[in-house]
């Protein structure tokens, strides 16, 4: 029999979190699945002292309640249930994601009394996760694009992610490829012309993503795709192109850098700045 997939939803109670578990209701309906609301703290020594255990299990009741109430009135249809990790944030939602086919986080949350979902929680999961992070800035209007970068040949499986995505919510693709080039004098462009370095870095950055994005064309021909091709550093480009976006999906790859997975710069500009939705892909 085959396995119902499971979403996770980490939360702490933050309009962050809240947003998140929104968000992750809807992909739960969306891929039929099954909905998990996780809830993790520390225990710290101080806590077993008289009376701050007892009101931080009533705290986490009263999320739990409000959670389930949230995803049940987004979303009545689908299963939920709830789990409480005794962990570090980062350490319990990396082993909760061991399981999970997605694990959807806000953004930023309180910190403080909970010890839940600060932004370098976020970041960590989106590093180092096994499953799909998906990680909910702000909640935008369903209808827009899924909008995906594209840096070259090992960005097909992002693009076909993508193009998944939007198939199931039945919105476009945009396909963007970033690419820069030295300020040089427009006087030496106008004797080369079309021979001169800069339009033949132009022509290979089209074929670069043409070559990403045809074969996902022919496979999913009911999705319209923009092909953008854009003169800038690439995270800027994303972030600003994800104005226009109600998801951005990135691949993570493995860095020759550092022992294991690593986010660079364009995921951690997206995860700092991006105006929607970010879907971050752990590396085959």
């Amino acid at each position: 029999m085959d396995r119902t997939p499971l979403v996770v939803a980490a939360t702490d109670g933050s309009p962050a979190s809240t947003d998140a578990l929104i968000e992750a209701a809807d992909e739960t309906a969306r891929r039929d699945a099954e909905l998990e609301i996780v809830f993790v703290w520390e225990w710290p020594a101080h806590e077993r002292h008289a009376g701050y255990g007892v009101a931080l299990r009533d705290r986490v009741e009263r999320i739990r309640r409000d959670a389930v109430r949230t995803a049940r009135a987004r979303q009545p249809g689908i299963g939920i249930r709830c789990s409480v990790v005794h962990d570090t944030p980062v350490a319990g939602l990396l082993e909760v994601a061991k399981r999970a086919d997605l694990l959807v986080v806000g953004s930023r949350g309180h910190g403080g009394f909970t010890g839940m979902l600060v932004g370098s929680v976020s970041l960590g999961l989106a590093g180092r996760a096994s499953c799909p992070v998906l990680v909910v800035r702000s909640r935008v209007p369903a209808d827009l694009p899924v909008l995906v970068g594209v840096a070259g040949e090992d960005s097909r499986p992002a693009v076909e992610r993508a193009c998944t995505e939007a198939e199931s919510r039945r919105v476009g693709l945009i396909a963007l490829h970033a690419w820069d080039f030295p300020e040089i004098p427009f006087s030496l462009l106008e004797t080369q012309g079309a021979e001169s370095p800069y339009h033949r870095a132009q022509e290979f950055a089209r074929y670069v993503l043409a070559a990403a994005v045809s074969p996902i064309r022919e496979r999913h021909p009911q999705v319209p795709v923009e092909e953008r091709v854009v003169r800038a550093g690439p995270g800027a480009a994303l972030v600003e192109a994800s104005r226009d976006a109600g998801l951005v999906v990135l691949g993570r790859h493995r860095s020759p850098h550092h022992f294991g997975p690593r986010l660079g710069h364009v995921p951690i500009a997206l995860l700092h700045h991006a105006h929607a939705p970010l879907l971050v892909l752990p590396p085959d």
